[in-house]
């Protein structure tokens, strides 16, 4: 592997790591894959392709969990969070971003293990969606 070369995988409990020169399964990626770093497609299509990621890795709803579950049970809690996110990044709403945050503090305030888990990682997403989103969405002319 290059010295280039960014590894993500997903780690044993859950989380998703992004590694130099680890050993272990992981995708692969040629940073040059998503085009010139200084580019701002390039930033967009990155950032695009980290939260197609993290959505991914996301618990799916139970499936028997009761119609009417409490909307600030940590759970419903950080679904608002995954689904306010989603939204933030599609629509640019520096607004939704901050209710999706606020959403996911509450959940792990409230000790909901994912949420613990995913404000760990927070800041940095948060730094990227900060970025995407005050460049807004690609000029066509």
């Amino acid at each position: 592997m290059s010295t280039s070369e960014l590894r993500i995988r997903l780690a044993a409990d859950g989380r998703i790591e992004c590694r130099k020169g680890d050993a272990a399964p992981a995708i692969t990626l040629d940073p040059d894959f998503f085009g010139n770093p200084e580019s701002a497609e390039a930033q967009r299509a990155l950032g695009r392709f980290v939260f197609a990621v993290l959505q991914g890795v996301t618990p799916a709803a139970d499936a028997d969990a009761p119609a009417a579950a409490d909307p600030n049970s940590p759970d419903a809690l950080y679904q608002n969070f995954i689904t306010l996110q989603s939204e933030a990044m599609k629509s640019y709403s520096a607004n939704m971003l901050a209710m999706a945050e606020q959403a996911l503090q509450q959940s792990a305030a409230a000790g909901f293990g994912p949420a613990v888990e995913a404000m760990k990682d927070w800041p940095s997403i948060r730094t990227v969606a900060d970025m995407l989103i005050a460049r807004g969405p690609e000029q066509k002319n």
